[in-house]
This record gives structure tokens, sequence and C-alpha cells, in this order.
């Protein structure tokens, strides 16, 4: 399919909420009506059991088969099967040819990070293995933030909040610490589910990751050798 987005969803450190982050994000495409491939790479394969218990025609799924490296070929052909807009749920412990091969075929990369002194350091690690990719360094993708499970009235919030601003990349929102997320995922639910949520700001959070990926979108189609 000619001008597919691949939307890679990516953190080295295990447990920040990239499952969270892909499985919502699909939501979010499927209430505007758009089709969705969810390539689940994580070997716990937490996004596909969540895309099992949901019934949509939207939201396809592609797994990774158990112990299989993740080939840039391989890749490649899984792509070939997808939607026009692709959200990669990569697993953890990205190695350097691994990282390249995604952001290879990615136009746009979501960093969940949480609020604690280790998932800050493992973050800018992360962030600068990114930009150390023969891929980004070939071409720069589009990077963006997401604070995922945070409690804003606190020190360690205080400590993310000043070091996501320090950060050249844009901070995009603060998703809170809800067990709503983990309800939902469990019965292959999302935010923007109808009676998911009654907080007012969890379906505003969502529209406004959104909105920022379809600016970066109309951006990245006009630009030459799109693909």
């Amino acid at each position: 399919m000619a001008k597919r987005t691949v939307i890679l969803v990516a953190n080295s450190k295990g447990g920040c909420g990239k499952t969270t982050i892909s499985t919502n994000l699909a939501c979010y495409y499927e209430a505007l009506g758009r089709q969705v491939t969810l390539m689940d790479l994580d070997p716990q394969q937490s996004a596909s059991q969540w895309l099992k218990h949901r019934k949509t025609d939207y939201i396809h799924g592609l797994s990774w088969p158990a112990g299989e490296p993740l080939s840039l070929g391989r890749l490649q052909q899984r792509l070939d099967q997808a939607a026009e807009i692709v959200i990669i749920d990569s697993p953890a412990g990205l190695d350097t040819h691994q990282l390249d091969h995604l952001m290879r075929l990615s136009q746009i990369v979501l960093v969940p990070v949480l609020p604690s002194p280790i998932d800050i350091r493992a973050t800018t690690r992360f962030l600068q293995n990114v930009m150390l990719t023969p891929s980004y360094r070939r071409r720069p993708r589009r990077l963006a933030v997401i604070a995922n499970r945070v409690r804003t009235r606190t020190r360690m919030y205080e400590a993310l909040r000043q070091f996501l601003a320090s950060l050249k990349i844009p901070y995009l929102v603060t998703l809170r610490d809800t067990q709503t997320y983990v309800q939902a995922m469990t019965h292959g639910e999302g935010i923007m589910d109808a009676d998911v949520s009654r907080h007012i700001d969890d379906k505003q959070h969502w529209r406004l990751i959104g909105e920022w990926l379809e600016v970066q979108r109309h951006l990245i189609r006009a630009m030459p050798g799109f693909r």
C-alpha cells in the first residue's frame, strides 16, 4: 500500500507502558473509522491478547513468531500486509541492529516514560541510541515523549517534568496513574471507548496525541520520497 504511516512505540525500559500506548492509539484511530494494523513484537504478546478480546473490523493484528529474530526483510514482509496506519508495539531491550531496523521502517517514534529515576536514565540512553542509529542519522524521524502513569502532585513528577522540558523533542501529554488503563487492557477496551472512563482529561489526552500525529503524518506525506 502506498504512503503507509508507521508509528513505532518504543523504549529500552520494560514496563513503561508501550502496550498501553499502542492499544489505546489503535482505539483512537478506530474511533475515527480508520483501518489500523497493530504489530505486536513483544514476546509477551499482550497487545495480541488484548485484540482477541476486542470485536472490531478496524484494528488488524500482526504478531511475531516466538524466538524469531527481528530481521529487516521479515519485518518488511509483514508490513506489506498492513493497513495505511501501522502501530508497532516493540519489545524492551532492543539491540542496536534491531532498533535500526525498526527505525528504518518507521516515520514517527513515541517514547513512553515513567516518573522514576531509573526510567528517566533509561529513557535518556534510549533517545541517544535512537539518534545514533544509521537510519535516524540519514533521515531524522518525528520523535515525541509521553509521560505515563503519573501522579502530578509528587516530587518525582516535578523531576520528570523538568527532564521532559529539557529535551529537544516534543512532550505531548501526561497520562494519569489510574487502574482504568489496566482494567481496559483486561477486557480488550481502550480509553476512547464510550463507557471506559468518565474522567474529562483521559479522552482529551488521546485527542491531543492524535492531533499531533495527524500533523506529523501530513508533513511526512508531503516530503519527497515518502512511501
